[in-house]
């Protein structure tokens, strides 16, 4: 070969263009058939990577999602417990209850574009709504209103009277409630989305006035008054005031001051009175001539028991506000400015006779006298009572009390009919408080008889000097004087 021959020059390949170039076309055919496929698949659904209130609904139908957000938590009623336990059920379809989940959902799915479907997978789309409820408020209302709320009646808590003493009761939560309070809370419960609520948390069921805690203090006071006790001396007998008789004649007030019921407490002495008073009273006596006799009261005869019932009723009220235990007093009894009492003989008093076994017997019949100490005769005579021809002169039966001694004692006095007599005795004993007296009369000769029936006294016993001396110097004052007609 001739050394000047040249070499061929290789021709370069364009084959890596053209699988460049075909590499490329398929990637664009693919993309454009990947896009093509997406938007194919994402249309009509939610595109890829879209979350709704935190839930997934990626390629998701609009009535797939729909699905998914049915209110199924929801029941078919509104419901309210009541304070019982039980409930009050309004269904939902009686008020037009209506929700927006289904249009709110279509608005989200519309505002998408399937055409730029790819882009769900450059990151998370989160959206969220909240439902938008509607009813017909006055449908509620109308039924909230004719439900049946309960009819048990509020009870306050008060004191009660137990066998040994008082204890509060506690007050009773009724069904009693403000309507109005009621209704604007459920209302709004309802508004907010609330389906099942509680009446008791609205606040509309009105308390009882009185709790149990309002009333352990005046419980505490009316157990010291139960404990109290306050007794009366009788002499034969006692009455205890005490409990629930001694609670009724006080009141304890909103404060719990005490004060006591002084027509409550009249009320009471009244009662003590008709059982215990003997005077004024006819009585049942065995005469020393005729037997078991009944002595009939006049106003002259002034033995026995008179309770002075107002003033005995103001000891009693100060007793009750003192609050403090009383073992043993008396009554009250009525007593003249001279100082006579209206009592008797202490030991005497039964519940049968309150005479005993001493007493002054004086037969106005048969015009004699004896005197028993201890159901022993001690002395007799005869006497010369009030003459029997005026009413002003006789001298009354009925039991009388000795209650005065004097000697030398001037007697001046004039009486209904006008007599007047201005005499001394040497010994007076007085047996009333109108003037009647057992007295020695030196001037009479004789005694007994009928010399009362038209020369008797002015109403006096006119006795022998001896007896009105015996009397005076042996028999004790308050000693029952017995004086009858057979």
């Amino acid at each position: 070969m001739a050394a000047n021959s040249r070499k061929r020059k290789k021709k370069k390949s364009n084959l890596p263009l053209i699988i460049t170039a075909g590499v490329f076309a398929a990637m664009v055919v693919g993309i454009g058939i990947t896009y093509f496929v997406g938007r194919s698949h994402y249309t009509g659904k939610f595109l890829p990577n879209t979350y709704i209130n935190n839930k997934n609904v990626s390629g998701m139908t609009l009535e797939e999602a729909e699905k998914e957000f049915l209110h199924n938590d929801i029941s078919s009623d509104f419901v309210v417990h009541k304070r019982d336990g039980s409930d009050v059920k309004i269904a939902l379809a009686d008020i037009d209850y209506t929700y927006d989940t289904k249009v709110q959902l279509e608005n989200l799915f519309r505002n998408q574009d399937a055409n730029a479907w790819f882009t769900g997978y450059l990151g998370n789309a989160d959206y969220t709504f909240s439902d938008k409820s509607t009813y017909n408020k006055d449908k509620l209302a109308k039924l909230l209103s004719e439900a049946d709320w309960g009819s048990a009646k509020n009870e306050d808590a008060q004191i009660v009277l137990e066998e040994d003493g008082y204890t509060v009761k506690e007050a009773v939560q009724g069904d009693e409630m403000d309507y109005s309070k009621l209704e604007s809370y459920l209302l709004s419960q309802f508004a907010s989305g609330n389906y099942e609520v509680s009446a008791q948390d609205s606040g509309c069921y009105i308390e009882p006035a009185v709790h149990a805690a309002d009333l352990e203090e005046q419980c505490e006071k009316l157990n010291k008054i139960w404990k109290m006790y306050i007794i009366y001396d009788f002499d034969y007998t006692t009455e205890k005031l005490t409990g629930e008789e001694l609670r009724k004649l006080i009141t304890v007030d909103d404060d719990n001051n005490i004060t006591a019921d002084r027509d409550a407490c009249m009320k009471y002495v009244e009662g003590l009175a008709k059982k215990y008073d003997t005077y004024g009273k006819d009585r049942k006596f065995h005469a020393t001539i005729q037997g078991d006799i009944t002595v009939e009261n006049s106003e002259d005869a002034v033995y026995g028991w008179w309770i002075y019932q107002d003033e005995t009723c103001d000891e009693l009220v100060d007793m009750l506000e003192k609050g403090e235990n009383v073992d043993k007093v008396k009554p009250v009894y009525y007593k003249t400015q001279w100082g006579f009492e209206y009592t008797g003989v202490p030991e005497a008093r039964t519940k049968d006779t309150d005479i005993g076994n001493t007493y002054m017997e004086v037969d106005l019949t048969n015009q004699q006298f004896w005197y028993y100490k201890e159901g022993e005769l001690q002395y007799s005579c005869y006497i010369v009572s009030g003459q029997t021809t005026s009413l002003a002169r006789t001298t009354l039966e009925g039991v009388y009390k000795l209650w005065n001694k004097q000697t030398n004692y001037r007697m001046k006095a004039t009486n209904r009919d006008g007599d007047s007599w201005d005499t001394t005795c040497n010994y007076w004993n007085n047996v009333s408080i109108c003037g009647i007296g057992m007295h020695d009369s030196t001037w009479r000769y004789a005694f007994g008889g009928n010399i009362y029936k038209w020369n008797g006294s002015h109403g006096c016993i006119n006795m022998p000097y001896d007896a009105a001396k015996y009397i005076y110097d042996n028999v004790e004052l308050g000693t029952p004087v017995i004086m009858y007609y057979s």
